[in-house]
């Protein structure tokens, strides 16, 4: 049975079915993006903290806007030759399309790579340090000789594991352990330890209830089904040394550390200091910038300090004179030029120019993506270290956002570029029986395209120049 209006427009509406579908697919769609949009709106007009500007990197996202504006183009000139019947020009021109959603993704993963490996580090008074940490951060605990597991008898989200969990941390060659009764056991063997233990867990559990049964007390035997858990003392042959990220355990002191399987090891933390390349000082949330904790002699010193003083007087000094009427309190971009020092070499500069002060200002706002190792290396005391992330949405709100709508579109890119590459790749039976049909399909595909762009559209002012 053949499906009626896929070539010929209906005669209520004017439309084949497929453009009546696009387009109602296209309205929930308005929704979705409005909905997000308007969320960006609210919580950057409601935040308490110094929403973001000028953040990003503004030539990766105005090549993408090309790339797209030029794509809808290519779109639409494969759509009209096919309508032509010039079948070459045609798939010349879609897999332009399809290369420049390639291309666009390509460069958003080179955006993404570069929040991912870029950090925050909020101290204890307000300051944050931005940078790149060279080693990563990981701790070092040593001297460790007793161990603490516990084996879950029933089903639970911990449960000991030290083969995947432990022994991956262990620097130099893994020793062997003993339990309290003597017996030797190696970690990579306690899968089959775990089962020993939990299945005599489960005997001493049948062996209670038995007991009961055999004073009477069905009742109470039947409502003991949970087997217990087993804690277990392991001792090392000789001491352990773990090198290891935060992120992969449940805790540590000065004098245990627990690991994400709950593993205990009890003995004496060696280093838990941060190495961080800093690019930049954020003092916008500090009462008094010029005692942050960032200009003390163990972190970046009184160079920096002066760097920073002689920043912020000019770019307040400049904002005088160039808007002698509006709050500099108001405005958020001179805000970030005054109290966010970029740092652009391992020691302080000499006086700047004014000229040169000026390009250093007009440089700062966009992130440096350049050579980290052209930093000055500053080792951090956990005691000071209040927070950090990389710039992913664990960072901020803003982040969160950033993300979220950057990533849905860029769902929407690749499931359009698979359709118009089904077309392209695939249709091949449906170009020579039924071209028509076919350049349909082609114009829904690219009504769907022409979407995708202007979405970005939207979303390169709103968060790249705003």
């Amino acid at each position: 049975m053949d499906i009626p209006y896929t070539v010929t427009a209906r005669p209520d509406t004017g439309l084949y079915n497929a453009k009546v579908g696009i387009w109602l697919f296209l309205a929930s769609e308005v929704m979705l993006f409005g909905g997000l949009f308007s969320s960006y709106i609210f919580l950057r007009v409601g935040a308490d903290y110094h929403w973001p500007v000028h953040e990003l990197a503004v030539a990766p996202g105005f090549i993408n806007t090309l790339v797209l504006i030029f794509s809808s183009v290519t779109v639409l000139l494969a759509w009209a030759n096919l309508k032509l019947r010039n079948i070459a020009k045609f798939r010349a021109y879609l897999a332009i399309t399809i290369l420049c959603a390639l291309a666009f993704m390509g460069i958003k993963s080179y955006e993404y790579y570069g929040k991912f490996t870029h950090y925050a580090v909020k101290l204890t008074d307000g300051t944050f340090l931005t940078g790149h940490l060279p080693q990563g951060y990981e701790i070092t605990f040593g001297e460790a000789t007793e161990f603490t597991l516990t084996i879950a008898g029933e089903n639970k989200a911990i449960d000991a594991d030290p083969e995947d969990y432990v022994l991956p941390y262990i620097q130099g060659e893994a020793p062997t352990f003993k339990l309290a009764s003597g017996e030797e056991l190696s970690l990579s063997d306690f899968g089959a330890f775990r089962k020993k233990t939990v299945k005599a867990a489960e005997e001493a559990l049948e062996k209670r209830k038995q007991a009961l049964r055999d004073q009477g007390k069905d009742r109470e035997a039947q409502k003991m089904n949970i087997v217990a858990d087993t804690t277990v003392k392991l001792t090392a042959s000789q001491p352990v040394t773990f090198k290891v990220k935060p992120s992969k355990l449940l805790g540590y002191s000065a004098s245990s550390i627990t690991f994400a399987d709950g593993t205990t090891a009890t003995g004496k933390l060696l280093d838990d200091k941060m190495v961080i390349d800093v690019d930049g000082v954020d003092l916008r949330s500090v009462p008094d910038a010029e005692n942050s904790l960032a200009w003390s002699s163990q972190y970046l010193g009184e160079g920096w300090k002066q760097e920073f003083i002689s920043t912020r007087d000019h770019a307040k000094a400049t904002f005088k004179k160039d808007y002698p009427n509006r709050d500099p309190l108001k405005s958020a971009t001179h805000q970030k030029e005054s109290f966010f020092l970029h740092i652009k070499s391992a020691t302080p500069p000499a006086a700047h120019a004014e000229g040169e002060h000026k390009a250093e200002a007009a440089a700062g706002h966009a992130e440096d993506h350049g050579d980290h190792g052209h930093h000055p290396q500053v080792t951090l005391e956990k005691k000071d270290i209040a927070f950090f992330s990389n710039y992913t949405p664990k960072l901020n709100t803003y982040y969160a956002i950033y993300f979220t709508l950057t990533g849905l579109h860029g769902l929407h890119v690749v499931a359009g570029a698979l359709v118009l590459t089904y077309f392209l790749l695939f249709d091949g039976k449906m170009l020579r029986n039924d071209p028509e049909r076919l350049a349909n399909r082609v114009e829904v595909g690219g009504l769907f395209w022409h979407f995708v762009d202007l979405v970005w559209i939207f979303l390169f002012p709103l968060l790249y120049l705003l």
